[in-house]
């Protein structure tokens, strides 16, 4: 949109940044332009970039004169800081919750709130820029061709959806910044857009704790409450989010003012101070763990603890250690830590995921004996003896995952493990019926053995059973978003509904946006047949009814529509338009105003007094 110099202001003989547009783009470029200079100027906080000018140059076009901020922005501060501490994560989102707070202070939402917007000056403080996006609460919502403008994966939900924004909106990028500062990357990912979208507004954004092991759960509950999909369970602006996260500074670091103060004036020599605490603690709290034989535990702390220091040699040797406990299961876990130093700071991931994997993968011992317990426990009604092997090194009890088809006795029989690992079945105890009048038990039939390959074909039906059709599915897309009704009644809202399951038959389709003309559709279905239906929806037109004084020419957009007084309302596009009325002799009268699909606006050209 624009190019940014580095300029000297000759009249107070300071550096500035001159924010110069770029030619074309119409005339809604350069109201955007001029917009973030009057929205930001309106804004006097040491957490927001000032704006010191605005203009417009003959030859180059419209111009801004802002604050120069001698630093760098947000994205390239986590590149040198990687990984980010916690707590510089809560001193960052500290600051710029006070500037979003100002902002919603006045009505302002930012809109673009990412890490590129975010300016971090040498020494402090952290500033947000860029408000050519930003909007008073109270205009309409959408853009002129019903778009919604912004960077798609730090956007809400509902602004996603419907186009929608709040305070709360610019809370939930808020909660991508700080998500994306502790573990390196978004809380949503795809493959395009669509699936990016598809993800923000159907999937719930995983847990930190889970993603960055480590991570204090304050600060991964506060950040979760920033990524709910319904902006009413978020904080509800700025000032709600700076509060929460000034009382975790202060419970988990010290005064906030204090604390980012000396952040900010050196972010490296913090965040390595912090790193080294942080690494101390989990180091002594896995040795703690070790101690108890606590291992899946240990395993989970001490590879949070090699994310901090990978190359340290203390922790490589207790992930070796045994825990001072007796048994297989014990010896299993050591396997399972070894597998952990092994694997280094992800191991514990690994571990975690790995569950069915295919001939040749290890995963760690610890899964290997607590889910093949438990699945013998669930179908065989007795618990079963972890086997030990002849080798006690710790690399002779990783081995490959079994799959519970495998180790389990079919169904309908139990049965206990020997010490060779065979299994021997025991006839299934005959089941009692209570409801007999007569006391009489009666045993129930055996339940026939399931196959126990996973590949093996399931059984025929029997011959006349009926085989139930297969119903069919409908796919629909519709732009821009719409209600999508099955025979009146409502499916939900695209594109969070994608596929609609339907038995066979003839269906009535429509396709809902009160911004829009309805479209129906019919469509007929056979059992499992796949059928595409992509809805484009035209925006109805708006009114615009302008009161002018008598015998004024005047132009909507600069195409004349007539005399005042007109006869009728002017029909226009959705969006923003720029009214004017010309008089002989007099100064033209002239508005911008935003309409509304299929709403009257009224506009009034006066004269002022």
């Amino acid at each position: 949109m624009a190019t940014v110099f580095l300029a000297t202001d000759l009249r107070l003989s300071r550096p500035v940044a001159v924010k110069r547009m770029h030619p074309g783009g119409g005339a809604g470029r350069a109201e955007r332009f001029r917009r973030e200079a009057e929205l930001a100027a309106s804004l006097h906080h040491p957490n927001v970039l000032g704006v010191h000018d605005y203009g417009e140059d003959g030859d180059q076009g419209p111009f801004l004169v802002c604050e120069w901020v001698r630093g760098e922005d947000l994205r390239a501060l986590a590149a040198r800081l990687a990984p980010v501490p916690p707590e510089a994560v809560m001193v960052l989102g500290w600051e710029l919750a006070r500037a979003l707070a100002a902002a919603h202070a006045r009505g302002i939402v930012h809109r673009d709130v990412k890490p590129d917007n975010v300016l971090v000056a040498e020494g402090g403080p952290l500033k947000l820029a860029d408000f050519g996006l930003a909007a008073l609460e109270d205009q309409e919502r959408l853009t002129s061709t019903g778009a919604v403008t912004g960077s798609l994966p730090y956007m809400a939900p509902e602004r996603i959806d419907t186009g929608a924004y709040s305070p709360a909106s610019d809370v939930y990028a808020v909660g991508v910044i700080l998500f994306e500062l502790c573990s390196g990357s978004t809380p949503h990912a795809g493959k395009g857009a669509a699936h990016l979208a598809a993800s923000v507004m159907t999937k719930d954004a995983p847990s930190l704790t889970e993603v960055v092991p480590g991570t204090p759960e304050p600060l991964a509950a506060l950040v979760a409450r920033c990524l709910a999909k319904d902006a009413r369970d978020r904080p509800h602006d700025g000032a709600v989010l700076a509060l929460a996260l000034e009382e975790l500074l202060q419970r988990e670091v010290g005064p906030p003012a204090d604390v980012a103060r000396e952040f900010l004036a050196n972010p490296v020599a913090g965040a390595i101070r912090w790193r080294r605490a942080r690494f101390e603690r989990l180091l002594e709290e896995g040795r703690g763990l070790l101690a108890r034989g606590e291992g899946a535990r240990a395993a989970k702390v001490l590879n949070a603890a090699l994310a901090l220091e990978p190359t340290s040699a203390e922790v490589a040797a207790l992930l070796r250690e045994r825990p001072r406990r007796a048994g297989g299961r014990a010896g299993a876990v050591g396997a399972g830590l070894v597998l952990c130093a092994v694997v280094g700071w992800g191991g514990w991931t690994l571990t975690r995921r790995s569950e069915g994997t295919a001939g040749g993968a290890v995963t760690s011992g610890v899964e290997v004996a607590s889910v093949t317990a438990r699945s013998n426990e669930d179908l065989a009604g007795e618990p079963v003896e972890s086997p030990r092997g002849a080798g006690q090194g710790p690399a002779a009890e990783v081995a490959p995952r079994k799959s519970s088809l495998e180790t389990a006795p079919v169904v309908g029989s139990s049965g206990s493990r020997t010490k060779d690992g065979a299994v021997v079945e025991k006839p299934a105890r005959p089941s009692v019926s209570r409801g007999r009048p007569d006391g009489v038990e009666s045993a129930k039939p055996a339940v026939p053995s399931l196959p126990t390959s996973p590949s093996a074909p399931p059984p025929a039906p029997e011959v006349g059973t009926p085989v139930p059709e297969r119903p069919a599915v409908v796919k629909v897309t519709a732009r821009p978003w719409a209600e999508v009704f099955v025979n009146g009644e409502s499916q939900g809202y695209t594109p969070r509904v994608r596929e609609l399951s339907l038995p066979a038959g003839t269906y009535r389709l429509r396709f809902v946006n009160p911004l829009c003309d309805e479209v129906d559709q019919e469509v007929t279905l056979a059992p499992g047949e796949t059928v595409t239906r992509d809805v484009v929806l035209s925006l109805r037109k708006a009114e615009v009814l302008i009161l002018a004084p008598a015998g004024a020419r005047l132009f909507v957009d600069g195409r004349e529509v007539g005399l005042a007084p007109l006869a009728a309302p002017v029909r226009v596009e959705h969006g923003r338009h720029t009214v004017t009325a010309r008089r002989a002799g007099a100064p033209p009268l002239q508005r911008e105003v935003d309409v509304v699909a299929g709403r009257r606006l009224e506009v009034a050209l006066e004269v002022t007094p």
